[in-house]
């Protein structure tokens, strides 16, 4: 077998795992039961993965390869969350983020 086929081969079945491994809990879901512990698992995902999106990037700044704290982040991630907090207006977080954000960003450098 030449190396272009086996490389061919090896995308494919690749491909095809990629695929199954994802869609496959998308399919089953609701056509087999579901253990109670992982349905209650299965509640936080949302939450967890748009904390592992927002944190980093709330946190650091990468800088010519190396990644700093970043204090006006830091400070527009938290006022957001307490605008969020209190007033549960997705508009309204990201407006108050927004502009602490760029304030922080003048007066911090």
């Amino acid at each position: 077998m030449s190396e272009t086929a086996r490389f061919w081969i090896i995308i494919v079945v690749l491909t095809v795992g990629t695929f199954l491994l994802r869609s496959l809990p998308i399919w089953l879901y609701g056509r087999t039961p579901m253990p109670t512990w992982v349905e209650r698992l299965l509640r936080y995902v949302p939450a967890a993965a748009l904390t592992a999106l927002v944190v980093p990037g709330s946190l650091y700044i990468k800088d010519a390869g190396i990644y700093e704290l970043a204090p006006a982040r830091i400070v527009a991630a938290l006022a957001a969350l307490v605008v969020a907090v209190r007033t549960k207006n997705v508009i309204a977080t990201m407006i108050s983020g927004m502009v602490v954000l760029w304030v922080g960003q003048a007066l911090l450098g």
